[in-house]
């Protein structure tokens, strides 16, 4: 369980109580004397590096009152505060310079092409298997965010051969898999409250109870977003209902709008805080802000991110993800929590991709060798034998060869009997089905 943080205490009244203790310290802050100096350091450790909510901040040992020490550090954020307005309420963020480093790093990674980020073209094999894991990695990771009960080695298995899903958790990642491959063909259209229904509608398609919630909006205040293991802990009370309509409209106006400029991956993340918060379906809300994410930064042509799975970072820290959204509801609505943590992610996510091809390359290398050892060998039939070897007691199926090299059946058949012809391979059945396994070389 997640705990909720404090809230910080009421400026006003902080101010009204200790207005001459806080001019002191915005003096002290301000003089160039030896006697500020802890005092800078201390506002660019918590205001720059770290961007520390009161909760954190009031456990740490410093040199002035922490009540006050957070008035001069709420004083000095609002002047590079940016508010939007969604609705009745009112949101913000500052965009820090460490942020401006981020972005920056993003930037230059995408948009490129992927054979730009790699350094040297990949095969066609190679890049749609990097594609079709990663869309598969976030799939998963994003339904079971959402407490989708399946392992992901078994998710990844039956989206690799096309099975139809059995369960409803199952259901939910197939969903996912096809809206993600699904956003890239509406990148180019603006945001509109019936689009966000019709992707959500193909999100949540056959998981509600009722089917009118894939594509209505709420009509009632009666959802709460609470702690799945304990159900009397409640995270997040969303706005009324009837403040959705109005609330979607400025969400969208704030989307398209192209003359207030702000830099897309942070726009993206925004969105994705907005309709978590906003919370406009029953369900099906967080796979909802994920997939907005993904849309809106393949909209601004931030291609790399097909390759990137968020939401699996999110997975490996559910309670990190959580508290990014409590931070910044406990504080005024202040998002750069959610912003920052955010970005961190995709810097995570960014440095995981790079490891990961380094691993590909070697893979690809190894796979080389096997077409000059074993000639009329395609790179492909080298890259599937590459995974038997590196597999060597796992079976696999024609449908999860096909699914995983984005062929179709027939080629990812022959390719196995041409392996199993050269005795690499051996087939066997298992039940009705018919699987593939490495052939050891000394049997």
């Amino acid at each position: 369980m997640t705990r909720i943080p404090e809230k910080p205490p009421d400026e006003k009244e902080l101010l009204a109580t200790h207005y001459k203790e806080f001019m002191d310290l915005l003096q002290q802050y301000h003089n160039t004397g030896p006697e500020a100096g802890s005092i800078v350091v201390l506002v660019r450790k918590y205001n720059e590096l770290e961007y520390i909510h009161w909760d954190d901040l009031r456990r740490k040992n410093l040199p002035v009152d922490p009540a006050i020490f957070w008035l001069l550090l709420k004083f000095l954020r609002s002047s590079q505060f940016r508010t939007i307005r969604i609705g009745p309420e009112s949101f913000g963020f500052a965009v820090l310079e460490r942020f401006q480093q981020a972005l920056h790093l993003v930037d230059k990674s995408s948009p490129a092409t992927f054979d730009g980020f790699m350094g040297m073209p990949p095969s066609e094999t190679a890049k749609q298997q990097y594609l079709i894991d990663s869309l598969m990695e976030e799939a998963i990771a994003s339904s079971r965010l959402e407490g989708a009960a399946t392992t992901r080695d078994v998710a990844k298995k039956f989206l690799r051969e096309g099975k139809q899903p059995r369960t409803n958790g199952e259901r939910m990642i197939w969903n996912n898999y096809l809206t993600i491959t699904w956003l890239q063909e509406i990148r180019d259209k603006p945001l509109t409250p019936a689009l966000i229904r019709e992707i959500h509608e193909e999100i949540t398609r056959g998981t509600l109870e009722e089917t009118a919630d894939e594509t209505e909006f709420r009509e009632s205040n009666e959802i709460l977003v609470k702690d799945r293991a304990d159900q009397t802990v409640v995270y997040h009370d969303p706005p009324d209902f009837n403040q959705i309509p109005p609330m979607i409209d400025d969400l969208c106006r704030f989307a398209n709008d192209e003359e207030t400029f702000v830099h897309p991956i942070v726009k993206a993340i925004v969105i994705h805080f907005l309709i978590g918060y906003i919370h406009p379906f029953n369900d099906g809300n967080g796979r909802m802000a994920r997939a907005l994410f993904y849309w809106f930064v393949l909209k601004h042509r931030y291609d790399l991110f097909e390759y990137l799975s968020i939401s699996r970072l999110f997975l490996d820290a559910p309670a990190q993800y959580t508290r990014a959204y409590l931070f910044a509801e406990t504080d005024g609505n202040d998002m750069t929590y959610f912003i920052d943590f955010n970005l961190r992610t995709i810097g995570r996510a960014l440095d995981s991709l790079r490891k990961y091809i380094a691993t590909k390359r070697q893979e690809e290398e190894a796979s080389l060798r096997l077409v000059e050892e074993l000639p009329g060998l395609s790179f492909r039939q080298a890259a599937i034998l590459k995974e038997f070897i590196t597999h060597p007691f796992q079976p696999f199926t024609v449908a999860e060869i096909a699914g995983t090299y984005h062929v179709a059946l027939q080629t990812a058949r022959h390719d196995l009997q041409t392996l199993e012809r050269l005795g690499r391979v051996r087939s066997m059945r298992d039940g009705k089905r018919q699987v593939f396994l490495y052939q050891q070389r000394d049997q």
